[in-house]
């Protein structure tokens, strides 16, 4: 099988990066035609035009099915009719208009740029043969803006990078990599003191570096905040086995149980992060449970060659039907 990764998609974000790493494990030849944006205004639409009429040239050989990266919102009506009848999937992960305009809010809500989003919302998930993202929280929202078929592909990790397995060292501490939520954890932070927290962003670590991180970490803070996704550092942790306090949702229930892959705590709530960090370093017997539970989970349900197999049957699905 060969499929055509297509797109302005973000060629650094873990969703890409994982997906494609998934997919290659599972046989499936995959050719790249992307073209990374970076500049906005009048250039910045300027680069679109050029970036799409670049990539809707053929490749040499023909591919059985497209997939549109993350975040590729903007590509699908392109993607549409250079597949044809081909199966078109689009890696949506989210809706634009609700990251930028709710969560982020770079935007006023019926703002101008803001109903631009609501319309390239609309028809990124309704021209696809099949919308993926990370969650059945996500997949349900999803359908309520549009989106005709869904199906749910964790996360994951790049297992080149968090390879080391779980050996904590001295002095005990906590590993946060920051994101929303990041002021929830600062404000545990300095309700435990005899805790260091460290705070890293997602690009301040490369390679090898990060994985030796989240493997050296005693407790890894995944995201705290009321979320239809699972934080990439959720599962960066799990895949190397170290424990993870992350937020009580209904995204993270599919993944994870509380007391068992890992601790579950209200959203926004510091105190309750910090009394699940202190519970955590005061009992050994408790943290290495959790950190076993969790890499099992993450073997049995998000692990690359499990995903590998999803996106595969996925396609394989749409290819005979």
């Amino acid at each position: 099988m060969k499929i055509l990764y297509f797109g302005t998609y973000d060629r650094e974000h873990p969703r890409n990066v994982n997906a494609i790493a998934a997919l290659r494990d599972a046989g499936v030849e995959v050719i790249e035609r992307h073209r990374q944006l970076g500049r906005g205004g009048l250039l910045g639409t300027l680069d679109v035009i050029l970036a799409e009429t670049r990539l809707s040239t053929p490749g040499r050989k023909g591919a059985d099915a497209l997939v549109v990266g993350y975040p590729g919102h903007f590509d699908v009506p392109r993607a549409r009719r250079l597949a044809g009848r081909r199966p078109l999937v689009f890696d949506a992960v989210l809706s634009l208009e609700d990251e930028l305009v709710s969560v982020r809010q770079r935007f006023r809500p019926q703002s101008v740029a803001a109903n631009v989003l609501r319309v390239t919302d609309a028809r990124a998930l309704r021209l696809p043969d099949l919308v993926v993202c990370g969650t059945e929280a996500e997949a349900a929202y999803l359908r309520s803006l549009g989106a005709k078929r869904t199906a749910v592909v964790f996360l994951g990790a790049d297992e080149d990078v968090f390879a080391a397995g779980w050996t904590p060292t001295r002095p005990f501490s906590a590993l946060h990599e920051t994101d929303g939520s990041t002021d929830v954890v600062t404000a545990a932070a300095e309700l435990v003191p005899d805790v260091p927290v460290r705070c890293i962003g997602r690009r301040e670590l490369e390679g090898d570096d990060q994985g030796l991180a989240f493997a050296r970490a005693g407790i890894v803070l995944g995201s705290f905040a009321e979320s239809r996704a699972i934080a990439p550092a959720v599962f960066g942790a799990l895949a190397t086995g170290a424990p993870v306090i992350t937020a009580d949702t209904d995204a993270a229930r599919e993944l994870l149980r509380d007391g068992e892959s890992a601790l579950l705590v209200p959203p926004e709530t510091p105190a309750a992060v910090a009394a699940a960090i202190t519970r955590l370093a005061e009992d050994e017997v408790l943290r290495r449970s959790i950190a076993a539970g969790g890499r099992s989970v993450y073997a049995e349900r998000a692990a690359r060659d499990v995903r590998g197999r999803q996106w595969r049957g996925l396609i394989e699905g749409l290819l005979s039907g």
